[in-house]
């Protein structure tokens, strides 16, 4: 039986999210400092700078919330397989951190082995590519969002957590609100461009930072689900 917030629930709840997004434009990943930085040089025109920008935020919106749909599908399991398992708020935090810990996990060890580019596939192409067709940006910033990075991990283990214990319509605006952060945060990026140059040469010391704060999202997992085995309450979901 899902349970229902209320008005200070959302706010609490999402206002943070559209923070966690305003921070992940703040640290951009690869592909999205250079992007930013080419933006207003792609074009000579102000206007049509913007409208490129925009593109590529509606671009990397759609990619997130297509995630989150496949997200909301996956947690459609354990409420087929069992029906109960959504009237227990204790195992809905635990199985939403374990699943994060697994991915968390994985990316470490990823991480560990090569070198972790998140949204850096096509970092090289972006100033070569055709601009003056509108779905170009689009088309980018629906690619630049896979695979997640670990700001979208952490959010999309969100994500679950309220598709199992709130509703899907909660989930969807979880990771919108997100979405929406870093929308808008792109825009100061852009501008502040020249302060700045779209080089990131340090791979070794950004996969340490990556590593670390996965730890910490490892650790934070851990903490829930072990209050959740004592069934100790965890704000925001309760009986």
């Amino acid at each position: 039986m899902y349970q229902y917030l209320t008005f200070q629930e959302y706010f609490i709840i999402f206002f943070p999210a559209l923070l966690l997004g305003l921070l992940h434009s703040l640290m951009p990943c690869e592909d999205k400092a250079i992007f930013c930085f080419w933006s207003f040089g792609i074009t000579k025109k102000t206007k049509r700078s913007i409208l490129t920008l925009i593109l590529y935020g509606l671009g990397l919106m759609t990619a997130n919330l297509s995630i989150a749909v496949i997200t909301i599908l996956i947690s459609l399991v354990p409420l087929i397989i069992f029906p109960a398992f959504v009237s227990d708020p204790y195992a809905i935090n635990f199985f939403g951190a374990f699943s994060s810990t697994f991915v968390a996990i994985f990316f470490l060890f990823f991480i560990t082995r090569r070198d972790y580019l998140p949204h850096s596939t096509h970092s090289e192409q972006i100033k070569n590519l055709d601009w003056d067709k509108n779905r170009t940006p689009y088309l980018l910033g629906i690619l630049s969002g896979f695979p997640p990075c670990i700001f979208e991990l952490f959010i999309y283990s969100q994500c679950l957590i309220f598709s199992l214990s709130y509703g899907f319509f909660e989930a969807i605006l979880i990771v919108f609100y997100f979405s929406l952060g870093t929308f808008i945060g792109l825009f100061p990026l852009a501008l502040a461009k020249q302060s700045f140059e779209p080089k990131f040469k340090d791979q070794k010391r950004r996969n340490r930072i990556y590593a670390i704060m996965l730890m910490i999202i490892i650790l934070f997992n851990i903490i829930i689900m072990v209050l959740s085995f004592l069934r100790i309450h965890i704000f925001p979901v309760h009986v």
